[in-house]
């Protein structure tokens, strides 16, 4: 009877080992699909700059939008607000050297550059890895789990739950059968309230080899709050590093 009850234990206890692996090979096998869906690895790791323009609608105002970003983290934002009275457009930007965080954003003051920090910041360090989160996110130190398979918009997609090395969590869902994201969900907390945003990726196009959405919509809470509309990807242009940098505070 001892031995039966050891030899259970011990079935029982490779099973749940099995079981454990398969999860782990589970979630490899989906970021390998993943990272092919998107170009593969080396066609990742050759891509050293890029540059998107197109159009972002928010607050009810629809602005000309142009990122640059680099290797291996710095990036600029430009939204050209809509001219009012007819005086000069303006623009909110935001930028990150690698070690500040900086915005510019007239509809929020004098149209000062400003330094960002908290969680605001963190985030937006976060995000200004230039490679795809999955890639290499084992030696990045971040970790992730497969929560589970569940549909959402009528499509079967894989559930993983990122954590960065920083601490801060990602829900991401990638489509089950193109192995690309579809959504994804952060949580930002500021000044005492906690807020999720939620991003849903579609149109993907093939850019170079590389499929990349070209539509983003943003919502908070539940709540929409922004759409973007990708007109161009350009990848491995030239771009001045100055670009990047913390404008002056002016005179």
């Amino acid at each position: 009877m001892r031995v039966l009850i050891r030899t259970s234990a011990i079935a029982i206890a490779a099973l749940l080992f099995a079981g454990h692996a398969a999860s782990a090979q589970t979630v490899d096998d989906i970021v390998a699909k993943n990272l092919q869906a998107k170009g593969g690895v080396e066609k990742l790791k050759s891509m050293n700059s890029v540059r998107i323009t197109g159009t972002v609608e928010a607050q009810g105002m629809q602005m000309k939008m142009t990122t640059w970003a680099k290797r291996p983290n710095v990036f600029r934002r430009e939204m050209q607000l809509p001219a009012q009275g007819g005086g000069d457009a303006q623009k909110i930007v935001n930028g990150y050297d690698g070690t500040t965080v900086w915005m510019i954003n007239p509809l929020m003051g004098s149209g000062e550059v400003q330094e960002l920090s908290g969680p605001a910041a963190d985030a937006a360090k976060g995000d200004a890895d230039f490679d795809p989160v999955f890639l290499d996110y084992k030696a990045k130190g971040h970790t992730l789990e497969l929560v589970g398979t569940e549909t959402l918009d009528g499509k079967k997609v894989h559930h993983l739950k990122l954590t960065k090395k920083n601490g801060q969590i990602q829900q991401l869902y990638l489509d089950a059968e193109t192995g690309l994201e579809v959504r994804s969900v952060a949580t930002l907390e500021q000044g005492g309230m906690k807020a999720d945003i939620t991003t849903d990726f579609s149109n993907y196009k093939n850019v170079e080899g590389r499929n990349t959405p070209f539509t983003l919509k943003q919502s908070m809470n539940g709540n929409p709050v922004a759409q973007v509309n990708i007109d161009s990807v350009e990848i491995n242009v030239p771009i001045d590093d100055a670009l990047f940098k913390k404008p002056a505070a002016k005179d």
